[in-house]
């Protein structure tokens, strides 16, 4: 109790301090928020809970941090930011391909079911990922060096990982590729057709069944990227997926679905939130922060939906 209050008493004697854990949150909250957008994705077109979102985006790390092994070893006079970059697309592409199998495998055999059923499916490609990565990459913590240094500001009293800016860059990127498919392409307007009436969509020629393996594949792609910024932003290990697959939960119920810019805000609320919570109560129960923000949440918007409910009565 007393180490709390003194951190506390830190950050009221210490403003800067403050501004350092909120930069930092928005960095990373860009990262958060691009998971998010794509377990919101497939929940918004194919009404499924995709429980292993987080072990798609440590698969992607591990794709990315093997690539850059392989690449650093055949070229060790190469600047590591070069393999961080390229390692972007390789894993997006890795993840989506395993996605793209997990759909024709698993997922197109529950479609159209009870919600329920998709959560049970899900979950058990989690754990099955999760054991798959523990006996082929072991248990060992991972983590990618992009050489980029911390940038210091106001005599050292805000610090800011270069990794971390390199990570939000990337997810701002990414992102905005994905707003432009999703609205300019005729893929990304199938995809908002399916989503709104598959029905309607099928019998104007959409191949509605075609348009799931894609967004499935399509999710996989942006795990893969937000997997090999984790990778390099963080660690990556076999059963760290859990707490990214809660992050999304939470701010994909926050948000809503079909809503990026909700989804944004909520990345970024709950970055922030995290970065406040592990600070005044310690990093260790950083991560407990997280589970405890998804009853909260849940409480939230059902307080919402009961207030819009009345309004509409």
């Amino acid at each position: 109790m007393n180490q709390i209050l003194s951190n506390l008493e830190l950050l009221k004697i210490a403003p800067l301090i403050n501004l350092e854990l909120l930069v930092n949150g928005l960095l990373v909250g860009s990262i958060f928020a691009l998971i998010a957008y794509g377990m919101a994705l497939v929940w918004g077109v194919m009404d499924i809970i995709n429980v292993a979102q987080g072990a798609f985006v440590i698969l992607g790390g591990y794709a990315a941090f093997y690539f850059i092994n392989f690449a650093s070893n055949l070229f060790p006079a190469a600047s590591p930011i070069i393999w961080v970059i390229l390692s972007i697309p390789i894993a997006a592409a890795a993840v989506a391909l395993f996605s793209y199998l997990v759909f024709a495998s698993v997922i197109s055999r529950i479609l159209n079911r009870d919600l329920f059923v998709s959560l049970l499916a899900t979950f058990g490609i989690e754990l099955v990922l999760q054991q798959l990565m523990n006996q082929v990459f072991t248990a060992e913590d991972r983590i990618i060096d992009s050489g980029l240094a911390t940038i210091s500001m106001f005599q050292y009293q805000v610090n800011i990982p270069g990794s971390r800016l390199l990570g939000a860059g990337l997810g701002i990127a990414t992102a905005i590729v994905i707003v432009l498919i999703m609205r300019y392409s005729r893929f990304g307007q199938a995809i908002r057709a399916t989503s709104q009436n598959a029905r309607a969509a099928g019998i104007m020629g959409i191949d509605t069944n075609k348009i799931y393996a894609l967004t499935f594949a399509l999710n996989g792609a942006i795990c893969g990227v937000a997997g090999s910024i984790v990778a390099f932003v963080f660690i990556i290990h076999p059963f760290q997926g859990v707490i990214y697959t809660l992050r999304s939960f939470a701010i994909v119920i926050l948000a809503g679905l079909g809503n990026i810019a909700a989804v944004i805000l909520a990345g970024l609320g709950l970055a922030i939130y995290e970065n406040f919570a592990g600070f005044i109560f310690g990093p260790q129960l950083q991560n407990a922060f997280v589970f405890l923000i998804v009853p909260v949440v849940l409480l939230i918007r059902m307080y919402i939906m009961r207030r819009q409910r009345k309004y509409l009565e």
